[in-house]
């Protein structure tokens, strides 16, 4: 039995349906979306809820591999906080049921203890893994390229693709969330065989203009990356509705995107996807 925590998320969701086509059993800790995505999927191919009170459980998350992903909380007075909350609670989880092998999902740069933002909560679930009595594997994923879908609507209107990333023309590694879920469910699979560490990136790296290019060849218009100044940021993240910690560790992580501190360790196993950014946006689309 594979169990996914944070189901509801886009890589949560991804590994869900990867590992029901492969036809393995699926149980999720989550509400919302992915029921929805995974309805059509579930009927006959190992789909079950799963409730976290429910003793008849116990013997089953004994036996079970789990994907520890909980999606950010970013309404909260202190994220981290927050962060290191979930993380505790769900690792505690698996080591009294004694859950065979975790894959926890983290992020590029989750090696540092300052300076990275909103990547310090993926940096706390590594360290409280590797405190844990449990078999993990860190699988340490690239930007997303789906991250671009908040500014697809505006940018089709525009003609101009808002990035904070800069400078526009610098390449960096970036992933789709399908290739994430995808590469999530081989280590589940690969359980205690799994290695400690893997870095994922996509097929190639990828820039803002790069972005803006298939963009344009989409939506049959030109279309061109706008740097958005940093003292910009806040007001941006403060529009979408995040609390002031979470302001600050995305205006932070930002910052350390594009000082070259958000970076891979290299001191792991690579993986690269193979969902290209044209695939990923005109998905989006």
């Amino acid at each position: 039995m594979f169990v996914i925590t944070g189901a509801s998320g886009q890589t949560g969701t991804a590994t869900m349906l990867r590992l029901l086509e492969l036809g393995q059993p699926v149980s999720r800790r989550a509400a919302g979306r992915a029921g929805r995505v995974v309805a059509r999927a579930r009927r006959g191919r190992g789909y079950r809820r799963h409730r976290r009170r429910n003793r008849d459980d116990r013997g089953v998350r004994r036996r079970c591999r789990c994907l520890h992903h909980e999606p950010a909380g970013l309404h909260g007075r202190d994220i981290l906080a927050q962060a290191r909350a979930v993380h505790g609670s769900l690792i505690r989880d698996a080591e009294q049921a004694g859950v065979g092998h975790v894959v926890g999902l983290s992020w590029v740069g989750a090696q540092h203890a300052e300076g990275t933002g909103n990547i310090l909560t993926t940096h706390d679930l590594e360290v409280q893994l590797a405190q844990s009595r449990v078999s993990s594997t860190r699988l340490r994923a690239a930007n997303f390229i789906d991250y671009w879908a908040w500014a697809i609507g505006e940018t089709r209107t525009s003609g101009e693709l808002p990035s904070m990333l800069l400078p526009t023309d610098r390449r960096i590694p970036l992933v789709a969330a399908a290739d994430i879920g995808r590469i999530a469910a081989d280590l589940l699979i690969e359980g205690a065989e799994a290695p400690d560490l893997v870095e994922l990136r996509g097929p190639t790296d990828y820039s803002p203009d790069d972005a803006a290019a298939v963009l344009s060849e989409l939506f049959h218009r030109p279309v061109l990356a706008k740097p958005v100044a940093e003292d910009e940021w806040p007001n941006v993240f403060r529009g979408s509705g995040l609390s002031e910690s979470a302001v600050d560790a995305f205006c932070d992580m930002y910052c350390g995107f594009n000082n070259g501190l958000v970076s891979f360790e290299y001191s792991g196993i690579t993986k690269r996807g193979i969902i290209d950014l044209r695939d990923t946006l005109a998905a989006l689309i």
